[in-house]
């Protein structure tokens, strides 16, 4: 049996009811993109905790993906949610707490969305987040805020 001590730090994020289990496979932790336990990494710790606020701000979980590979690329994002066209809305990119981030990590992380095109990207280490909108043109402009999830088709 692999028992693993994992450190779970308090993050920015509301807590939520999660489901962590401890067996023959480590230290896991529900995902219900994914439908599956998975493995309790710091990094995904955070990415659980943000999918669940994301959710509590009215993003619809049946419209998020998590860490699918792009398949022009090769390239593998955190979580995207897609629109009600279903086309990329949010990207995110979740580090671990102990990896710092900024305005120009953000911007660093936006080369994922070269294929994308969402419109808006969002970055967290679960101890701070930056929330930015991708002009038309590819600048990337820190906004204070998540956007709005869009209900309607546009």
């Amino acid at each position: 049996m692999k028992n693993e001590l994992v450190f779970l730090p308090s993050l920015i994020f509301p807590t939520y009811q999660t489901r962590i289990s401890n067996d023959d496979m480590g230290t896991r932790i529900y995902d219900e993109v994914r439908k599956k336990l998975v493995a309790l990494t710091p990094e995904e710790w955070v990415r659980q905790h943000c999918i669940h606020w994301f959710v509590s701000q009215g993003y619809p979980l049946s419209r998020c993906s998590v860490e699918r590979t792009i398949s022009k690329t090769g390239m593998r994002f955190d979580v995207l949610w897609l629109d009600a066209n279903l086309h990329p809305f949010m990207l995110i990119e979740c580090k671990a707490p102990n990896v710092k981030v900024s305005d120009h990590t953000l911007r660093q992380s936006g080369w994922y969305n070269l294929t994308l095109r969402a419109p808006y990207m969002f970055l967290t280490n679960g101890r701070e987040a930056h929330c930015a909108k991708i002009t038309r043109d590819g600048y990337v402009d820190i906004i204070p805020d998540i956007p709005k999830y869009p209900m309607q088709s546009t």
